[in-house]
């Protein structure tokens, strides 16, 4: 098959179609990318909150996006948001070679893309949470199993979506020391509060405190 009057700024082409020259080639054989090892058990779980807090001049409007921890178990009871800033000291100290379950249990309105350094996370699931602005604590429904992940979040991520009212559960082990950070990768919200720093292994020197 060639092309016959498909000249430069002609916007009509057609093709002449002669006799095939030779035998039709082959397919290639279905290529098949190395097995997946999934990650071991997770031996700590982490309870982590994704938060906003609304502007004190304009209604709903919010003023910043942060981080924190849970306390309690929300998974089985309720847990209690703590609010925390960059410069707040180091809450998550896995130690080097743990593997643990990290929940993202997102209080706000939005979507977050949340991603953590130096990692390869496998997403475990999601669940519905309830959430009382209130008195700042979550739990989750257990009126709703936990939803898989998506196809394309199978095999190891860095980045997952955390869905409004949601927690969202991934596997993570720890395999390098140092002191890095775990955040939210939309701009406005990583710049305004919604990074936190995070420490594998021991306090080395010349990190900071």
């Amino acid at each position: 098959m060639r092309p016959r009057g498909c000249g430069v700024g002609e916007q009509v082409c057609d093709h002449l179609v002669e006799p095939r020259l030779g035998p039709r080639a082959q397919p290639a054989p279905r290529l098949l990318g190395p097995l997946i090892t999934p990650l071991p058990a997770a031996t700590i779980t982490r309870p982590l909150a994704l938060l906003e807090k609304l502007s004190e001049f304009f209604p709903d409007a919010p003023a910043e996006a942060l981080l924190g921890t849970v306390a309690g178990d929300p998974n089985t009871g309720v847990g209690t948001w703590t609010e925390l800033h960059w410069d707040d000291d180091v809450s998550e100290n896995p130690a080097v070679g743990a593997t643990e379950l990290w929940e993202f249990y997102n209080a706000t309105p939005d979507a977050h893309p949340m991603h953590v350094h130096e990692v390869a996370f496998e997403v475990v699931n999601r669940q519905p949470i309830l959430v009382d602005e209130a008195t700042q604590q979550v739990q989750v429904d257990i009126g709703f199993a936990p939803n898989p992940p998506e196809a394309w979040e199978t095999g190891f991520k860095d980045t997952v979506i955390a869905y409004p009212g949601q927690v969202t559960r991934i596997r993570v082990q720890f395999k390098t020391s140092g002191q890095f950070v775990w955040h939210c990768h939309i701009v406005e919200h990583e710049d305004n509060e919604m990074m936190r720093p995070y420490r594998i292994g021991p306090l080395q020197p010349g990190q900071p405190t």
